[in-house]
């Protein structure tokens, strides 16, 4: 089913930009405050949605809608709402919305209920606006929610935060993300800031004959991808982390020239990867993995020493590690991130909103003493499967920070 965009009471929906200014991605300035949530499966909204995106100037793959369409899982709708004030300035925010088919213990429903959530790895509402604008947008979500019987809504907000928008919900500390600050740093500077273990690490794979190789274009995937597969197959990952040729393909498509892999290689051989994904002025360790038979080497330590000085030389201000691969704060990943640099715990925040809040409690309610245990959000995901079809997406108590990092 497709769900229509609306307008709030006192707004118009930005249609009204001619063929020039539609083609050059602009918008004319509105005479009024203009509030649109488009659809992905509609080729006329997507095409806004795309121009919507480039107007956004950050050039962040993870809210572009080819990505977010790649995230979506069958059921799902990728959307984007976008707000444009008289002044030019506009807020534009990117999620999916899923069907919610069962109840807290699992019960099928007998009515049509959504919900919405940022695919990974991050997501919000982007924008320069003044805080009173984003409360007007957030109010004008709310009242689209109201419409569409949008129950709920979480996101996964970036851990750099100057990129955050103030939120109206709740916002609720997870383990913290890694991020090392790259601003105004040589590349002595950067191997400098390494803990003295990963300092050493990294010269003892250059002394012994390892190599770093920097591949910018789709040349890459090819020996990317057989050391993604051993990584993601030998941590036991859930199928929905493994990326193939075709997804990484669309990122290049997506932000062409904001991508690279950075290699490890002995001998010619590539042991070890990192996928990093540039942004305006930072970057995001995106995916990375190691062959099993380089495990006890310094590969690893390499190719992510490596992407740093990628990120560096690509102007970031600051290069994200992400977090572990548990929602913990004693991650053995967390751990191993936090070797990159000496002071990068960051703090990293899920928003959670309930637009129907009676609604709410009526599907958490036949679960009550699961929801008291947990902070899984939203409560009525968090059943365990059943054979008529599952609740939620990931198993009883998978919080909402867990296992992100299994792509790594």
């Amino acid at each position: 089913m497709s769900i229509p965009s609306i307008s709030p009471a006192g707004a118009h929906r930005a249609h009204g930009a001619d063929a020039a200014s539609r083609q050059q991605g602009t918008l004319p300035a509105p005479q009024d405050v203009s509030f649109a949530v488009l659809d992905g499966a509609d080729p006329e909204e997507r095409r806004r949605w795309a121009e919507a995106w480039q107007r956004a100037g950050q050039r962040d793959l993870f809210t572009h809608p080819d990505f977010v369409e790649a995230e979506a899982r069958d059921g799902e709708q990728p959307m984007c709402a976008v707000m444009a004030f008289p002044d030019g300035t506009e807020i534009y925010y990117a999620f999916i919305v899923r069907p919610i088919t069962h109840d807290a213990a699992g019960n099928v429903l007998d009515e049509e209920l959504r919900d919405l959530y940022t695919p990974l790895v991050y997501g919000g509402p982007l924008s320069v606006a003044t805080p009173a604008q984003v409360d007007e947008f957030w109010a004008a979500m709310r009242e689209w929610a109201h419409e569409q019987r949008i129950v709920s809504e979480i996101i996964r907000f970036t851990p750099v935060e100057r990129h955050r928008l103030p939120y109206p919900g709740t916002l609720r500390e997870q383990a913290p993300h890694i991020v090392v600050d790259l601003d105004g740093f040589s590349e002595e500077d950067v191997v400098a800031a390494l803990r003295k273990s990963v300092r050493r690490s990294y010269r003892k794979a250059l002394e012994g004959g390892m190599t770093l190789r920097v591949v910018r274009d789709e040349s890459g995937i090819e020996d990317f991808l057989p050391i993604h597969a051993e990584t993601m197959h030998r941590r036991e990952a859930q199928q929905r982390f493994h990326v193939g040729e075709d997804f990484l393909r669309m990122i290049h498509r997506a932000v062409p020239g904001q991508v690279a892999y950075v290699f490890a290689d002995e001998d010619g051989v590539p042991l070890s990867a990192e996928m990093v994904i540039l942004r305006d002025d930072s970057s995001v360790a995106y995916i990375a993995g190691t062959l099993t038979e380089a495990l006890r080497g310094n590969a690893t330590t390499l190719a992510a020493v490596g992407a740093l000085l990628v990120a560096r030389e690509a102007g970031s201000r600051e290069h994200v590690l992400t977090g572990g691969i548990t929602n913990t704060a004693d991650d053995s990943l967390l751990h191993f991130k936090r070797g990159f640099t000496r002071d990068g715990d960051r703090a990293y925040f899920t928003g959670e909103q309930v637009f129907l809040p009676e609604v709410y409690e009526r599907l958490c309610a036949p679960a009550q003493e699961r929801r008291a245990e947990s902070t899984f959000f939203p409560s009525y995901r968090s059943a365990p499967p059943r054979t008529d079809g599952p609740a939620g997406p990931g198993p009883s108590g998978e919080s909402p920070g867990d296992r992100e990092d299994d792509r790594r």
